[in-house]
C-alpha cells in the first residue's frame, strides 16, 4: 500500500483533521535521507497532535549508531496541527541542545521535513526509536520500591535542566517576562482589564523570589508518563530511564515552573485510595532531586519553590501558559483566574479541594514538616533510604 489516511481511524469531535500520507514517498526519503533502504512502514500510534509510525531499513553501514542499537528501526512522527513549523524546529533544536550538553536520554534526530506541502503528505521528523515502555503504561504495576526507583530517574533530569539557563534576556524581569504571556494582540484583555494589574499584590508578591528571578531554565512543559520511556536495569536496581520524548512545548522560563510534582503522583479526589501512597512518593521525590542538585544554594531554592506552591501562580500557569488556546478560550480562562484569585479560595493543586501542599524543611534531607522533623525552618534530618 503506497498510501494512508487516518480518515478510517476513529476521532473526537474537534479534532485536526485527518492525515492523507504517501508511505511509498515515506520510504523512498527515509532511504535517502538514512543512507539505508527503508523496507517497511507500520503505524504505532496517533494522538491529537501527531500521528506516528515506525520504519524498518535494511542493515547497511554507514548509519548511525543509535539505528543500529534500534535493530535497524526508527520512528517517523508526523505533525497533524497547522502552523507547526517554529515550534517543531524548536523542538528539534531542543533535542539536539540535549544531547549534546547533557546525559539526559533523548532521541537523536535523523531528518526532517516542516513543509506542510511535501510530498509525503505532512510535516515530519525521522528520529531515534529509543527503547523501553512508555511509564503511564507500567506505573500501575510498578512496586512502591519501583516507583521510588522511577522518580529519583525524573529527579535527577530535573536537576540537570536548571543547568541550561537563559542570562540574557529578552525579559529583564519577572514581571516582563510573565506579562509577555498576556501581551496577545488577538486577545481582548481589556474587557476584564490586565490580569496581573488585577492580581495586585497578590502575585506580585512573589515576583522577587529567588525561584521566579533570571536565569531561566529549560522547562519540559509536558513532563508526563506518556514522554518518559523506562525499562528494567539489569542489575536489578529498578525501572531506568531510557528516554524523554516529545519537546514541542519546551520553554525557557522562572525555576518555579520546573520544580513541581510529577502529574501522577498528585492526588486527585477520585483516586483517594492512593492518597497515602502519593504522600509517600511526593517525599521521596522531594529528597531525590534535594540530593541531585549541585549545591546548597540551589538546593535552597528548591526547597523554597516547593513550599511556596500557590494558586496564583499556578493558576498562571495552566491559564497562560500550558496549552495554545483559542482567543475566546483564552479569555475565559483568564476570567476565570482573575475571580478565582479575588476569591482567594482556591488551592494551588486543583486534583484534590482539600489538599494542602507538604512544606519541607530545608536543610539535611528534607522530610515534610511533623514528619520524624523538627517543626522550624531548618529543621530536619538525615534520612538513608
Amino acid at each position: 500500500m503506497s498510501s494512508y489516511s487516518s480518515a478510517d481511524d476513529t476521532y473526537d469531535s474537534g479534532e485536526p483533521s485527518e492525515l492523507d500520507l504517501d508511505l511509498a514517498k515515506l520510504i523512498e526519503c527515509a532511504t535517502q535521507a538514512l543512507n539505508a533502504k527503508c523496507t517497511a512502514v507500520r503505524k504505532l500510534t496517533r494522538g491529537v497532535s501527531h500521528e506516528v509510525f515506525t520504519l524498518q531499513l535494511q542493515e547497511a553501514p554507514p548509519v548511525p549508531d543509535s539505528l543500529k542499537q534500534a535493530g535497524f528501526s526508527c520512528i517517523a512522527r508526523f505533525s497533524r496541527l497547522n502552523d507547526t513549523r517554529a515550534k517543531l524546529a524548536s523542538e528539534i533544536a531542543t533535542a539536539r541542545y540535549l544531547r549534546r550538553f547533557s546525559s539526559i536520554p533523548v532521541p537523536e534526530i535523523y531528518y526532517y521535513d516542516l513543509n506542510p506541502d511535501n510530498g509525503v503528505g505532512a510535516p515530519f521528523i525521522l528520529m531515534q526509536r529509543m527503547p523501553g515502555r512508555h511509564l503511564n503504561k507500567i506505573w500501575d504495576t510498578l512496586s512502591l520500591d519501583g516507583k521510588k526507583s522511577a522518580l529519583s530517574e525524573i529527579a535527577a533530569v530535573i536537576a540537570q535542566l536548571p543547568c541550561f539557563d537563559q542570562p540574557k534576556g529578552p525579559f529583564s524581569s519577572s514581571s516582563e517576562y510573565m506579562r509577555s504571556f498576556i501581551s496577545i494582540p488577538s486577545v481582548k484583555f481589556s474587557a476584564i482589564g490586565d490580569p496581573l494589574q488585577q492580581a495586585g499584590d497578590e502575585i506580585e508578591r512573589f515576583l522577587y523570589h529567588d525561584y521566579l528571578q533570571p536565569p531561566f531554565c529549560l522547562i519540559h512543559a509536558d513532563f508526563d508518563g506518556q514522554n518518559m520511556l523506562f525499562a528494567n536495569s539489569p542489575d536489578g536496581s529498578g525501572p531506568k530511564l531510557t528516554g524523554l520524548i516529545d519537546f514541542e512545548y519546551a520553554y525557557t522560563g522562572p525555576l518555579y515552573f520546573l520544580y513541581e510534582y510529577p502529574i501522577f503522583i498528585q492526588d486527585v479526589s477520585w483516586s483517594k485510595e492512593l492518597y497515602t501512597e502519593n504522600a509517600i512518593l511526593r517525599a521521596h521525590f522531594i529528597r531525590a532531586v534535594w540530593r541531585a542538585l549541585p549545591d546548597t544554594a540551589a538546593q535552597s531554592t528548591f526547597i523554597s519553590s516547593m513550599n511556596g506552591k500557590n494558586f496564583a501562580l499556578n493558576g498562571f500557569r495552566d491559564s497562560f501558559m500550558t496549552v495554545k488556546l483559542s482567543p475566546e478560550s483564552l479569555l475565559d480562562s483568564a476570567k476565570y483566574y482573575v475571580q478565582s484569585l479575588k476569591d482567594g479560595t482556591e488551592p494551588a493543586y486543583s486534583g484534590r479541594l482539600d489538599y494542602t501542599p507538604e512544606r519541607y524543611t530545608k536543610t539535611a534531607d528534607p522530610l515534610p514538616y511533623g514528619e520524624d522533623s523538627d517543626n522550624g525552618e531548618d529543621g530536619g534530618k538525615n534520612l538513608s533510604g
